[in-house]
């Protein structure tokens, strides 16, 4: 590994400090300001975050693969896309299994004046436990889209992305650090994201792309 252990640790705990910092001060007032302009800034935000979707990368991967294993041979190359590919599958799992923890509802929840806002993982204690996970699931299963906020996906995709670019090319890290600050960024402008989620997300697509880096580095 490129970090110490103490590095990884701190790095951590600074990015979960800022998801409850964000949480408690900030995300209600991003997201109100976009919802109340959001003739504004949805469709921009709906045109970038397209390039934030995994499938992209998993695609590219895959071809990619294909290509220097079979067809032109370059064993580098091959492992450098199987790498790709494993870092977008990997932190993608991870963040669908947080969705369904945590059933952060979006955004969308203040709409109109609503007060919807919150985790369901955190509500209904006067129910007992098993009642509490019937009622968890039952409204993941009714509202699956609107109850996966937290973490962001495209933000876990697209810091993994950048990760694993940094890795490779690290000349022009400054390049691929503004284009996933913009494509993340894009999640808050679309109203589908708050700004704790994109925290998360870049906690997840960065720490699980270096754990996939520090098992397949002599690979690289």
């Amino acid at each position: 590994m490129i970090f110490s252990k103490k590095h990884y640790f701190f790095y951590l705990i600074f990015l979960v400090a800022f998801i409850f910092l964000s949480y408690f001060f900030l995300d209600k007032t991003i997201a109100k300001y976009f919802l109340q302009n959001v003739t504004t800034y949805e469709k921009i935000g709906d045109f970038i975050s397209i390039w934030g979707e995994s499938h992209w990368y998993i695609a590219t991967a895959v071809i990619g693969f294909v290509l220097f294993k079979y067809l032109k041979k370059n064993k580098l190359y091959e492992q450098r896309f199987l790498f790709l590919l494993y870092i977008n599958i990997f932190s993608g799992l991870i963040s669908l299994v947080l969705k369904n923890i945590f059933g952060r509802i979006r955004p969308w929840g203040m709409r109109n004046e609503g007060d919807e806002y919150g985790f369901l993982l955190f509500q209904n204690y006067d129910l007992g436990f098993i009642e509490k996970m019937k009622y968890h699931f039952a409204t993941l299963a009714e509202a699956p889209t609107t109850y996966s906020s937290f973490p962001s996906g495209h933000t876990t995709t697209v810091f993994a992305v950048f990760t694993y670019l940094s890795l490779l090319f690290p000349k022009y890290v400054y390049l691929w650090l503004s284009m996933a600050i913009v494509l993340a960024c894009s999640r808050l402008l679309a109203n589908d994201h708050f700004l704790s989620d994109l925290f998360a997300g870049v906690m997840i697509g960065t720490l699980s792309t270096m754990f996939i880096y520090s098992k397949m580095r002599k690979k690289l």
